[in-house]
Parts: structure tokens; C-alpha cells; sequence
């Protein structure tokens, strides 16, 4: 076997990991129910009598230690490891972000009163404290390798996906004059997916090389490593969702909109808007987890890696185990929404939004969004938008994107115009939609 396997001993590869959502599209007047995901009380006096969506997706990838080329990546020859360029750092991190919306709807029920249903699949991966430098020296070639001491630290790594069916509520709260105040609240069933998580503690990792024999090289490491899923990883089994598990999410939100109380303005009768809200307040709750222990501390020789067939083997046959099985509650990435919008005028917007995680990454199976904050630029009609979001990314730096949407259509990405114009791009988002559009009238 490679040398990596002993970088999957201290990182872990059972991870079923795919791939905030929506950037700039969340921000448009039209969003309807993908706006509902964000604040709750979106769902009310809204530019639509009914929106119904069909289907949409949004994937995010970011991470700290590599950055790509795109266009050379879409050739199929790309090496990560010898093309991208490289940021090993003692702390690297990374974050896998993927959110499937399905069938869906949002009514006006009243003025006052509107309701929404949905349908959604989650998954957040989540990657911090990773020792980047001892990553690139476990990848190199023995033949070109040196001897080395690295701390691994206290690498945490977390996944988690879920299902869920969320019924929102939104109510007008205050109309008068100049002033518009509306909230909203959505309660979650959460169905459990998989979660699994890898947690370091104190780790390190000393390489002496052999020269004369590189099969003899020894590996002395020390510290403790927690590896757990929820389902028999160690045994192939496949990952799953749990329908025997689940657990109640709540979102919070509220609007101000300073408005100018224009009639004849197709809807747009604010001049600026604040909206702040508090979502995935809960958790989910896993009945049978299964959690192994290793004590790391002893040495091991290349032949010892070559010769085991697959990481558990290895664990077991040269560190100490303690495994258990257990019932496991894991949180929903709970996270603060704030949105400031402005109305420069009818058809254009300047909007600034924030997502900043209320969940401390470093937490064992602890489950957390990348905090971001957001400058969009916007041109919005009834029938079509466009957007160019620039964001700021705690993982990997600014990002440009594009999008727009057209009618029932929506297209969009963070990251388009970084991707295609940067040859060292460390993210990459896409989202895409279809919806159904019944429009309020105005006169």
C-alpha cells in the first residue's frame, strides 16, 4: 500500500461526503421559497400569490490548501498534487456543501397571513485543524521523501446529512406609514442520513527514513484518534439513512423595511430593508453509533502499511482500540442570517448579506456552515434578474460569481467569474432551479 494510508489513519476516508446556497438568488425579491430556507418571514407579503418549485440544487466545495485552474481541470489531465498550487499550513481546512430542494410551495394565504411547505436533502462536511504540511510530505515519494516531525494537533473532521420537511409561517406584524415589520417561523421534521465523524487529540507523527531499505522506515506517532459513523463502516457496509432516527429543527426570522409607500412601484415600495434570522435551531438524533478509540502512541514500519489491506485492518493490528456502540445527538448547523438591502432604484439593488455559524467548528461531531458575507449588485424585474455576488468565503478567500433568473428558470453561481478568470481558485459553487411563478397583482 501507499504512504497515504497513513495520512487516512490520522484524516480518515470513510466519509460518504458530497458536495451558503444560492448566492445572489437567495437576495432577489423573487425567490420565493428558496428565500423561505434563509428567513422565515420571507414567506409573507411576498411578490407572489403562489410559488411552487419543482426541483433546485446548490452545491459548494471550498477549502485552504489547494488552488485550481479550472479551465486546465476541465481538460481531464489536471494532478492536484502536482498542478494546483499549494498553501500547507498547520491548520488547513476545508467544507463539502450540498442542499436539494424538492417539490415545493409557498401561498399568500391573506395580506396578513402566508404559509410554505418543503421538501429538502442536506449534506455539510466539514474539515478543520488539518496539518497541511504533513499532508504534503505523506504524499511525496519515498524516494524523494526526508525524514520529519510534525504535530498533527487536534484535526476535526465532521459529516452530516438529513432529509427534512419544513412548514413555514409568516405573519405581517406592523404596517404603518413609513415603517413595515413582518416575522416568520418554519418547524423541521428531520429524518437522520449518515453521520460520521474523526477527531485527533494531541496527535503527532515522527518519519525516519531508511535508506538502505525504505521498507524499514519507521513511523512513531503519538495521541489519541476517535473515528464514528452511523452505520458498520468497519464491516463494508454501505452508508444509509436511518429512518429509525430523527429529530425537530426551528427557523426565526424577521423583516424591517423602511418604505416609501409607492403604489404604482410593481410591488417595490421599499427603500431599504434589514431582515435577520436564526435557522437550523436543533438536532438529530442518532440511535446507534458506532465510535472507535485508538491510542496512536507506538511505532510502525513501511512494511507494516504495505501489508495491511485496508485502513481498519491496519488500525487494529497496530494500535490499541476501545469501541463502543451509542445513541448520539447531532446538531443542526445552526447558523445568523443578515440581510441589508437597498433600493437605488426601481429595477436596481445593492444588497450585503452575512451567514456566520453559531456552532464552533473545532467541536467534535459538530456540525457547522463556513461563515461568508456577501456584496451583491442586482438588477431585478418581475419576469427576470441578474446578479453578481461577491463574496468573501472563510475558507477560501473572495469569490465572483454570476446569475439570473428567467421566468420559472434560475442559474446561478458563486464562483463562476473567479473560476474562469483565476488560475489558483479555491471554491467552486453551483445552484440551479425551476419553479412555477404565480405573480401578485398590481396596480
Amino acid at each position: 500500500m501507499k504512504r497515504t494510508l497513513l495520512l487516512l489513519c490520522f484524516f480518515g476516508s470513510f466519509f460518504y461526503a458530497r458536495s451558503q446556497s444560492y448566492f445572489g438568488f437567495r437576495d432577489d425579491n423573487y425567490a420565493g421559497i428558496q428565500g423561505v430556507l434563509f428567513n422565515p418571514s420571507s414567506v409573507v407579503d411576498s411578490k407572489y400569490k403562489a410559488d411552487v418549485t419543482v426541483f433546485s440544487a446548490s452545491g459548494t466545495v471550498q477549502n485552504d490548501l489547494y488552488g485550481v485552474n479550472f479551465m486546465d481541470a476541465l481538460d481531464g489531465n489536471y494532478d492536484l498534487a502536482k498542478d494546483a498550487t499549494k498553501n500547507f499550513k498547520s491548520n488547513n481546512r476545508g467544507n463539502f456543501n450540498m442542499d436539494i430542494m424538492g417539490p415545493s410551495f409557498m401561498l399568500n394565504i391573506t395580506p396578513l397571513h402566508s404559509v410554505g411547505l418543503y421538501s429538502r436533502v442536506r449534506s455539510i462536511t466539514n474539515l478543520v485543524g488539518i496539518n497541511g504540511e504533513l499532508v504534503d510530505e505523506v504524499n511525496k515519494d519515498q524516494d524523494v521523501s526526508k525524514s520529519f516531525l510534525f504535530s498533527g494537533g487536534n484535526p476535526n473532521a465532521v459529516t452530516n446529512s438529513w432529509a427534512e420537511i419544513g412548514a413555514a409561517y409568516g405573519t405581517v406584524l406592523l404596517d404603518r406609514d413609513d415603517h413595515f415589520i413582518k416575522g416568520g417561523i418554519t418547524v423541521k421534521y428531520i429524518m437522520a442520513g449518515v453521520n460520521g465523524y474523526i477527531n485527533g487529540n494531541n496527535l503527532s507523527v515522527a518519519f525516519t527514513k531508511n535508506d538502505a531499505d525504505p521498507s524499514l522506515s519507521q513511523y512513531t506517532s503519538t495521541g489519541t484518534l476517535k473515528t464514528a459513523a452511523s452505520y458498520d463502516y468497519e464491516n463494508g457496509k454501505d452508508p444509509k439513512f436511518d429512518m429509525t432516527s430523527a429529530g425537530v429543527g426551528v427557523d426565526l426570522g424577521f423583516t424591517y423595511e423602511y418604505r416609501t409607500n409607492c403604489h404604482t412601484c410593481m410591488g417595490n415600495r421599499y427603500k431599504f430593508k434589514v431582515a435577520a434570522s436564526i435557522t437550523d435551531i436543533g438536532k438529530i438524533n442518532y440511535k446507534d453509533l458506532v465510535e472507535n478509540t485508538y491510542n496512536l502512541t507506538g511505532s510502525i514500519s513501511q512494511n507494516d502499511i504495505d501489508d495491511a489491506d485496508d485502513i481498519f485492518e491496519f488500525f487494529d493490528a497496530n494500535y490499541t482500540k476501545t469501541a463502543s456502540r451509542k445513541g448520539v445527538k447531532a446538531n443542526l448547523p445552526t447558523a445568523l442570517h443578515i440581510n441589508l438591502d437597498w433600493n437605488i432604484d426601481q429595477k436596481f439593488y445593492l444588497n450585503l448579506s452575512t451567514d456566520f455559524s453559531l456552532v464552533d467548528a473545532k467541536k467534535i461531531n459538530g456540525t457547522s456552515i463556513a461563515n461568508s458575507v456577501t456584496f451583491t449588485p442586482r438588477y431585478e424585474t418581475r419576469q427576470f434578474s441578474f446578479y453578481i455576488p461577491v463574496t468573501y468565503m472563510e475558507y477560501s478567500g473572495t469569490q465572483v460569481g454570476t446569475g439570473f433568473r428567467a421566468g420559472p428558470l434560475f442559474i446561478g453561481s458563486g464562483s463562476l467569474i473567479s473560476n474562469l478568470f483565476s488560475n489558483k481558485s479555491k471554491a467552486s459553487n453551483l445552484y440551479v432551479g425551476l419553479k412555477l411563478p404565480i405573480y401578485q397583482n398590481y396596480r
